[in-house]
């Protein structure tokens, strides 16, 4: 089998670098945030969104807030669009109100200056209280990335949202919202052992890295062109069909979704090509309930030997991959985790 070029990223590696740097530093002012911090770095390469839950006070808005403000346009950093949605959430609120003057004229359109429609980051808090006056609306904007204003189907610059909520979707009809979040990640309180860092945990002397909008956008170009391997694509072909075996079960968009989320992981790496550690990611991605998310592998057991999937047949590599995701030790996976 002739292997998979991968993308030469030596064009690449001042934006790249930086953004590393960025990882580091969001991590190191973020009681561990680790996890959280990688995940809304690959959805951002991905441009994809992110679906965070766990309770009040575990830094949700501020990461995003922070992200968000180290990403910086000529002149000024991005200032993500926050809004806390209730039952009683108006389309107002999110869209921006109806012109008056566009009325006068017979014209029903919304002034979207500062709203949803014209951010490129949003935060998005308690999002699945969501109701059927915005709901259709925010499925188009998130999935298609185009908002109906009155007679205008316009594109908006939405690169990532971050709906958070301290619990999952209730009703079929926010399923739909539900799956727009490729990756979806769950925070808790700071650890027992951790706890006494968080009490003295003060602001670093150091400036934050900021990267510009025009190196972003560079990456952005650079995710599609990552290479994915065929053992790659075969291991993923058969996690589908282990994973219906235990009644989860991913959309189609979902699984399409999921290759440039290993693309972004891998290029955040600093790799031109997917490999067997980017696989981790899935971890994020592929469940629908926390129930369901136990059932995956953890992130030492998910990580396969990319010579083992070149080199065994697709037989050997298919059992390799069942006995990761059962959790049965194998004496020739190699097993690593994203971060040391």
């Amino acid at each position: 089998m002739t292997p998979t070029p991968g993308l030469d990223l030596t064009p690449l590696a001042g934006p790249l670098t930086t953004l590393q740097r960025l990882e580091a530093d969001l991590a190191a002012r973020f009681l561990e945030r680790d996890d959280a911090v990688r995940t809304l770095l690959v959805a951002v390469l991905a441009q994809q969104h992110v679906a965070v839950l766990g309770p009040p006070g575990t830094a949700k808005s501020l990461l995003v807030e922070r992200l968000a403000a180290r990403i910086t346009t000529p002149g000024s950093p991005t200032q993500p669009f926050v809004w806390l949605l209730t039952r009683f959430t108006t389309p107002d609120e999110l869209f921006g109100p109806i012109s008056v003057v566009g009325l006068k004229r017979d014209e029903y359109r919304r002034i979207t200056r500062h709203k949803l429609p014209e951010a490129r980051f949003a935060f998005l808090d308690e999002i699945f209280k969501a109701n059927s006056a915005i709901l259709n609306a925010l499925l188009a904007l998130l999935n298609e990335r185009v908002f109906d204003n009155g007679p205008t189907r316009l594109p908006v610059p939405l690169v990532t949202c971050v709906g958070a909520a301290n619990e999952l979707p209730q009703g079929d009809e926010l399923a739909a919202l539900w799956d727009r979040f490729a990756l979806r990640f769950m925070v808790g309180y700071v650890s027992e052992a951790a706890f006494p860092r968080l009490l003295r945990l003060a602001a670093l002397a150091t400036p934050p890295v900021t990267i510009s909008e025009a190196a972003l956008t560079a990456l952005h170009q650079a995710v599609p062109q990552v290479a994915i391997p065929d053992p790659i694509i075969a291991a993923l072909a058969q996690l589908r069909t282990e994973l219906a075996g235990k009644h989860i079960v991913a959309s189609d968009r979902r699984w399409r979704q999921s290759l440039d989320l290993l693309r972004a992981h891998a290029l955040l790496e600093g790799r031109g090509q997917v490999e067997e550690d980017d696989l981790t990611i899935l971890r994020e991605a592929l469940w629908q309930t926390p129930e369901q998310r136990s059932q995956l592998p953890n992130r030492k057991r998910l990580g396969l030997s990319l010579a083992l999937l070149t080199r065994r047949s697709a037989s050997e590599t298919f059992g390799l991959l069942t006995k990761a995701l059962s959790g049965e030790p194998d004496s020739e996976c190699r097993c690593r985790s994203i971060r040391p």
